[in-house]
């Protein structure tokens, strides 16, 4: 597994270019009688597709708290475990151009019991 760390946000020189827009998404797996990826659809908003939970990350918040806080305010799911982050993604917005880096993360959330 790749440690967190190694993700540390870096900003180089881009010659005057604007920084990228840091970005966060969650990939929350649930393991019942088989594998279950969390995916969802903004109601009034068919547009943008099925989507993972993500947004932007705050100035005072490493990339853990972000993804956290935004599985929340999108979901309202709590209790997650972050497995780690999966990948890095440099890549401009396709709609304005702009630079952004999207850090991916797995998370688990644990079945529900019923009793």
């Amino acid at each position: 597994m790749v440690s967190a760390n190694a993700f540390k946000i870096a900003f180089w020189d881009d010659g005057g270019m604007s920084r990228p827009r840091i970005r966060v998404a969650a990939y929350i797996i649930r393991y019942r009688s088989a594998p279950e990826l969390l995916v969802f659809d903004h109601v009034g908003m068919p547009e943008a597709g099925s989507q993972v939970p993500a947004g932007g990350v705050r100035p005072d918040e490493s990339l853990e708290q972000a993804v956290l806080r935004e599985v929340i305010e999108e979901t309202g799911l709590t209790g997650l475990s972050i497995i780690g982050p999966i990948a890095v993604d440099n890549r401009p917005r396709a709609d304005t151009g702009q630079p952004r880096r999207t850090t991916f993360f797995q998370l688990t959330a644990h079945p529900v019991l019923h009793r």
